[in-house]
Parts: C-alpha cells; structure tokens; sequence
C-alpha cells in the first residue's frame, strides 16, 4: 500500500498574494533576521529579499515578480501573521 502525502507550502500562499496586491506580506509571525534588498532596489522575481525566522528555522522571502522595492522591514523587526514585509513602487510611478 503506498501514501502520496502533500504538504501545503505557506510561502506559495504568499508569492500569490503579492503578485496580486504589489506587496509582500508575512505568511506566519517572525523574526526578520536578515534584509537583503532596500528600497529603490529592483529585483527579478526569485531573488532572495529577507530571511524570516519563524518556528526555529529560517524562511527564506522571495520576489513574486520582478519590480521596484518601494519599502522593506527593517532587520531585526519581529512581525505577525500578514504584516506587510515589502512593497513594491506601482506601475508608472518611481
């Protein structure tokens, strides 16, 4: 008998989120523990922008998309469930 288990990732809830509302939010309350972008820095979707640290492991965020940081959480800023992480500049403005 064999079992085919899936396991929800709560990051891709994330990365659906914020391709859909220009911004970034937490999918579970943390440490951000490391920041690795700042604002007015473009990115490419996929690259590395903060290190959550959450349940004693560390979660990497990453862009949904590519785009313009508008705002980022300072390092050592504990967040809740849904706070924003980061915001990305709106089409047409800089």
């Amino acid at each position: 008998v064999g079992y085919t288990f899936a396991v929800p990732d709560p990051l891709a809830k994330a990365d659906e989120a914020a391709a859909a509302t220009g911004s970034l939010r937490a999918p579970m309350p943390g440490l951000v523990k490391l920041v690795r972008a700042a604002a007015g820095d473009a990115v490419i979707k996929g690259q590395p922008l903060l290190i959550l640290e959450a349940m004693k492991m560390e979660h990497t965020i990453a862009a949904p998309h590519d785009g313009v940081i508008a705002e980022i959480a300072a390092e050592g800023a504990q967040v809740s469930d849904g706070t924003v992480l980061v915001r990305f500049v709106e089409d047409g403005q800089v």
